[in-house]
């Protein structure tokens, strides 16, 4: 479940909101694409205390394309939905996702846990800071009080919208259990995601296929399913051809992919609505050496292509790929080179109109970068290509871009920070800076999911 929210949260975060007086130098339409590719070299699995069970081989790498808009024109929920979701104030967002997780067994789970295998859910997420309000004194005094009132409310509200949501999806989910969303005090960070209780809803499952195919005829404008781009990868994806890998059963050894997982999201917490259809997949003891990083390589495409939605304008935000890289504690590593131009900073309309490599975290034992196709259509395999080596912890940090630049000397980043990137220029064209604070919290999101990974190993 985390790793679902974590996508879902880098994906949204990679969708800027351009202050208005941007309008002027670039498009910001409502509809983006976002492309995440994920590699996990963290290669000692350990238990519950922390000691090394087993050492892998292999790492993982898991692929997530995500489709957002905020037009209900592009996403064609009827005003009546909209509407009854809305009447809820302490509503979140409702997930409607075929979503399965490998657990600490290695055996596949639903959507959160207690769900089993073979199941799809809608989770109506509520503000849990809220719900709380609900809890008496009377409530205190038991044992379980709380969280007895917690679970009564969220059901209770669940209850009053399910039908509108089922009529919605046109489907029949049935009520399975309230989730509570642990705290920041729980040690299991892998499942922090504070602020959040769901109403669990359950159906049987349907294939990614089917479950794409239904939510793109039902939800989808052709603006955007017509267009290719991002959309088209993810209609590859949920079709869930494993290109001669084998499908995970449970297996430890050996190379296997996940079955794709499909979830169309909306999102209600802010003052206009926002929809995302996001497809993701995970390839299994895949990746023998992060030495040289070919993003597009899992995909088993060579190049990729921004959606024709966007043609004949310059909107250099809308289109991105978010690749990011985990190693073992005992592992740092840096970022040496990079095929295309590397971007340094972002403080003015020029650094973005030239399609290249944004690091943000280039060293340690989690890297991270952002592909920005600037005024571009596509890029190339080779083109994405950028080379990883071991990092002594002390040295700076050099990364040489194969593009000839208007400098000789290669982006030399000594220690990454905000503040740096942001940069001192006081000038009229500071305001830019702010695209570089947002690219910033998206990278930063994944931090986060690093402590999931590292609870496993």
């Amino acid at each position: 479940m985390l790793k679902m929210v974590f996508v879902i949260f880098l994906l949204v975060l990679s969708i800027v909101i351009i202050p208005p007086a941007l309008a002027q130098e670039f498009k910001n339409p409502s509809f983006s694409e976002n492309l995440v590719v994920a590699y996990n070299h963290q290669l000692r699995m350990g238990d519950d205390t922390g000691s090394i069970m087993m050492v892998k081989t292999s790492g993982d790498v898991e692929v997530s394309v995500g489709l957002q808009s905020s037009s209900n024109d592009e996403f064609k929920f009827s005003n009546s939905t909209i509407e009854t979701l809305r009447q809820e104030p302490i509503l979140n967002s409702i997930v409607f996702t075929n979503k399965e997780e490998i657990d600490h067994k290695g055996n596949l789970i639903g959507c959160v846990p207690g769900v089993k295998s073979g199941n799809q859910c809608i989770l109506i997420n509520l503000d849990f800071q809220e719900i709380k309000k609900f809890i008496t004194d009377e409530d205190k005094k038991e044992s379980d009080g709380n969280v007895k009132k917690v679970q009564l409310e969220t059901k209770k509200i669940g209850e009053s919208l399910i039908n509108d949501i089922n009529q919605a999806f046109n489907s029949d989910a049935k009520f399975h259990s309230v989730y509570i969303q642990p705290g920041k005090d729980n040690v299991d960070d892998e499942r922090v995601i504070e602020g959040t209780v769901s109403a669990v809803y359950i159906m049987p499952k349907q294939s990614s296929t089917e479950l794409f195919k239904k939510i793109s005829q039902s939800f989808i404008s052709n603006k955007i399913s017509g267009a290719g781009g991002f959309y088209d990868i993810a209609k590859e994806l949920a079709s869930d051809s494993t290109y001669d890998i084998p499908i995970y059963e449970g297996q430890i050894a050996g190379p296997s992919v996940t079955k794709s997982t499909v979830a169309m999201t909306i999102f209600l917490d802010d003052d206009k609505e926002r929809y995302m259809l996001n497809v993701s997949t995970k390839y299994i003891n895949t990746i023998n050496s992060i030495g040289n990083i070919w993003p597009l390589d899992p995909l088993s495409i060579k190049e990729l292509n921004r959606s024709d939605y966007f043609d004949n304008e310059f909107t250099p935000l809308n289109s991105i790929l978010d690749v990011l890289v985990f190693t073992d504690e005992e592992e740092p590593m840096k970022i040496t080179s990079a095929n295309s131009h590397v971007i340094k900073k972002i403080s003015s309309i020029e650094d973005i109109t030239k399609k290249g490599w944004f690091f943000e975290k280039s060293h340690g034992n989690f890297v991270a970068g952002k592909f920005l196709f600037g005024d571009s259509k596509s890029v190339s395999s080779n083109e994405l290509k950028f080379s990883i080596s071991p990092w002594d912890e002390t040295s700076p940090v050099t990364i040489q871009s194969s593009v000839l630049e208007k400098s000789d000397e290669p982006y030399k980043q000594d220690k990454v920070t905000e503040e740096e990137i942001v940069q001192d220029k006081a000038n009229e064209q500071s305001q830019y800076a702010i695209l570089a604070v947002i690219i910033v919290v998206a990278i930063a999101a994944a931090i986060y999911y690093m402590k999931g990974y590292k609870s496993k190993h």
